[in-house]
């Protein structure tokens, strides 16, 4: 616990998709939010899966291979490992925890209550449930949760990569995970509401998941095109509005008044 008046000091471990949260909360201090005053964050991450390479050694998260070591460096402001006893919280990001898994399983399969059914092997909703689960639970996301709760008793929270954008449903290259059928089929919400389910219980008694703010979702299952304008720019330098999976910092900041709640229980 915090001493009476301390900011809790937070631990944000992610892949690329910390950027955002980061851009939110830099955006938190800009509108001196009073939660800003409570929380102390201190961010780490890797891009793409660089966070597999990272071994819980005597307390700490250490990283094996030196891109990771300076990336982490270069976020936290110069720390090259994760010392679990200094942080009162944890908070996880992204880590190949999203809903492209539930899409793929969509285009084959359906579970009673969805109507793009034609043509697709007809599953339980628990079926469903618990596949999905198992398979939310072979990710980086619930590996590091597990790997955090079995050294720490402190809080951690998880979020999920977020919803690609909505402009997605129409774009003619990159992979189709089958948005717009989905969408035009009514299904969206209820694949949503599956996603939020199962990564959750993909977490268990691990971590706290915290779902993407319902003011971002469109259909269920795409990021409101808003939440997407000049990500790219901000993730990978190749310009806006051509890398529909990262978002920016004002969706960051829908998360933080979630995260100040989840982390005061």
């Amino acid at each position: 616990m915090t001493p009476t008046g301390a900011a809790l000091r937070l631990c944000v471990i992610g892949n690329s998709h910390l950027a955002a949260i980061k851009l939110g909360w830099d955006a938190a201090q800009e509108a001196k939010l009073p939660l800003t005053t409570h929380i102390a964050p201190v961010f780490f991450g890797a891009p793409r899966d660089g966070m597999r390479h990272v071994r819980l050694q005597e307390g700490c998260l250490i990283p094996l291979r030196k891109d990771i070591t300076d990336s982490f460096r270069q976020l936290s402001g110069g720390q090259d490992r994760i010392r679990l006893a200094d942080f009162d919280a944890f908070l996880l990001v992204g880590l190949n925890v999203s809903i492209k898994r539930i899409m793929r399983f969509y285009k084959t399969h359906a579970w009673a209550g969805l109507a793009g059914s034609a043509g697709k092997v007809m599953v339980s909703a628990q079926f469903a449930a618990e596949f999905l689960t198992e398979r939310y639970g072979d990710t980086r996301l619930a590996e590091i949760a597990r790997t955090l709760r079995a050294a720490t008793d402190r809080p951690i929270l998880a979020l999920a990569e977020p919803h690609w954008a909505s402009w997605v449903r129409m774009a003619h290259e990159g992979p189709d995970y089958g948005w717009d059928a989905a969408i035009r089929a009514g299904d969206g919400p209820a694949i949503g509401a599956m996603f939020a389910r199962t990564a959750a219980a993909a977490l268990g008694a691990d971590a706290v998941f915290v779902p993407q703010p319902p003011r971002t979702i469109e259909d269920g299952i795409v990021t409101a095109a808003a939440f997407n304008k000049g990500a790219s720019k901000l993730i990978g330098g190749e310009g806006g509005g051509t890398d529909a999976s990262h978002m920016n910092g004002a969706y960051g900041l829908e998360f933080w008044p979630r995260i100040a709640a989840a982390l005061q229980g």
